[in-house]
């Protein structure tokens, strides 16, 4: 790392930082992080047999050594507290799960680094989780047993390493707009006509909603950090609104405050499904992919119940679980084979995906750069 990027990366790991400070207050205040508290087991649930109850296809023979009956940590953004339950139920090993934003539990991560309090980490942004991998603080080189139940494009996406495992993917970002101030016609329907567009357009800010970095990195892969970084420019000059999160995108995209969106797909979906007036497209090039993995802390205090909720999250059983929950967070590629998708999501979707190496090595450098515009 030179000068100039060492420092950058010092200004971004205290922005974020700082930003964690400020979240966790707001989230203790309005209740907004969510807890999933175990109940008081001492370890896995056991049959007669002896054998685990409840997990015929996630194998704990080789990891019983490893089991200390410690209660596991799991930071992470959406299904963290609904998966929880269900995991300690099927296995009987204790979890907590604490519902974090994205870039929040990101900077929790950060902030923890001396003194790691989490065990395994599921979000989106393969980006991310890869450059915690580069700097030493996953797990690496244990394959699951359940690996084997990905799909192919699935197991394209598994790191020679095994730091981290995808278990799917979602448009970080389609077009949306407000069908009272857009008219089909004057609609973008491509990311080219969406930096054109003649009108106030946003998204969510990359350095703190999950999946707005893989959204932003998959335009700076396909153009180039400096022609990005000059169609931001002028973007932000013709209108570009940034909001910390998605939620907030949709709410602006509704009171006509932007009348284009870059808006995730669930959140997209949510308010469409509700009869609000937004019209959603799948850009002709593909929408930017925002791949949920999951990942094991080096120092986790459990490494067998760490690595149990790994191959619990590669069955296609817990996979299709997620895909009929009754919520837009369900509107996701699956990646274990013979897992269908939602039906009310546009079926042939393309995504645009930059490579984790690629997305890991300008992290910082494009975090940055958004951080020093909003400062402008």
């Amino acid at each position: 790392m030179n000068k100039k990027r060492g420092f950058k990366h010092g200004i971004f790991i205290a922005l974020t930082a700082l930003m964690m400070m400020l979240l966790l207050s707001a989230c203790a205040q309005s209740d907004g992080q969510q807890t999933v508290r175990s109940k008081e087991t001492t370890g896995p649930i056991t049959s007669g047999s002896g054998s685990t109850a409840g997990q015929s296809d996630v194998s704990l023979t080789s990891d019983n050594a490893e089991d200390t009956g410690e209660t596991i940590y799991l930071y992470g953004n959406d299904f963290v507290d609904f998966i929880a339950p269900k995991f300690m139920e099927e296995t009987g090993f204790k979890i907590e799960a604490v519902h974090y934003g994205g870039g929040e539990a990101l900077a929790k991560i950060e902030a923890e680094q001396g003194n790691p309090q989490w065990d395994v980490l599921m979000m989106d942004g393969h980006g991310s989780v890869r450059n915690l991998a580069d700097r030493d603080f996953l797990m690496t080189d244990w394959e699951p047993e359940n690996l084997g139940n990905l799909s192919e494009n699935g197991r394209s996406y598994v790191p020679e390493d095994f730091a981290y495992f995808p278990i799917g993917i979602h448009a970080a970002g389609v077009i949306a707009y407000n069908t009272t101030l857009v008219t089909p016609e004057k609609a973008p329907t491509t990311w080219e006509q969406f930096f054109a567009y003649d009108g106030p357009v946003g998204h969510a800010d990359p350095a703190v909603a999950a999946p707005a970095y893989p959204l932003v990195s998959a335009f700076y892969e396909q153009w180039g950090v400096e022609a990005a970084e000059q169609k931001y420019e002028q973007r932000f000059k013709k209108g570009l609104h940034v909001y910390p999160k998605n939620g907030p995108v949709g709410k602006a995209l509704l009171s006509g405050e932007i009348e284009v969106a870059a808006l995730q797909e669930h959140n997209a979906y949510e308010l469409k499904l509700a009869g609000e007036p937004i019209e959603v497209i799948w850009p002709r090039e593909g929408a930017p992919g925002s791949l949920r993995v999951v990942a094991i802390s080096k120092h986790t205090k459990n490494p067998a119940a760490a690595k149990a909720f790994v191959e619990y999250m590669l069955k296609p059983e817990t996979q299709q679980m997620l895909t009929s929950q009754d919520s837009t967070d369900s509107f996701f590629t699956p990646l274990a084979e013979g897992v269908s998708a939602r039906s009310e999501r546009e079926p042939n979707g393309a995504f645009m995906l930059p490579s984790a190496k690629w997305a890991s090595e300008h992290e910082v450098e494009i975090k940055t750069w958004f951080a020093d515009q909003n400062v402008r």
